[in-house]
C-alpha cells in the first residue's frame, strides 16, 4: 500500500500572518469606537451632573423665604465628586416686581462656561 502525505494537513506560517494582519485591521476601527463611546459618556455624564448643579442652586435662590439682593452671587458647589463654580446675576425688573435670575456653572475657577439657566421669582 503506498501512503501519499498530503502538504494540505493544516495552515502555513505566511497564511497564519495574513489572518492576523486581515483581523488587526478589522479590531483597530472597533478600538477607536469604542473610545469615542467612552469618551462622549463622560461629557454626557458631566453635563448631566452640572445640570442638576444649576437646576440646585436656582431653586435655592427662588424659593428662599428672603430674595436674594439684587447683583452678583457665587459660590462653589461640589457634586459627585466634582467641584463646579456657580455666578448668579440677579436683577430686579421693574415695574412687575420680579426677578431675573441668570445663572451660570463653571469649573476651573470659571474659565469655561458649562450651562447656563434663568430663572425668575417674585419680590416678596
Amino acid at each position: 500500500m503506498v501512503r501519499i502525505i498530503a502538504s494540505d494537513d493544516g495552515f502555513s506560517l505566511l497564511e497564519l500572518l495574513v489572518a492576523i494582519a486581515i483581523l488587526s485591521l478589522a479590531v483597530i476601527p472597533m478600538i477607536a469606537t469604542q473610545t469615542t463611546a467612552i469618551h462622549s459618556t463622560t461629557l454626557l455624564s458631566e453635563k448631566a451632573i452640572v445640570q442638576i448643579v444649576a437646576e440646585n442652586v436656582l431653586t435655592e435662590l427662588t424659593v428662599s423665604e428672603i430674595a436674594p439682593y439684587p447683583g452678583i452671587l457665587s459660590g462653589e458647589q461640589v457634586q459627585a465628586g466634582i467641584d463646579f463654580s456657580w455666578t448668579a446675576n440677579i436683577r430686579l425688573m421693574l415695574p412687575n416686581d420680579i426677578m431675573s435670575i441668570s445663572l451660570i456653572v463653571s469649573r476651573d475657577g470659571g474659565k469655561e462656561t458649562l450651562y447656563k439657566i434663568t430663572g425668575f421669582r417674585k419680590v416678596v
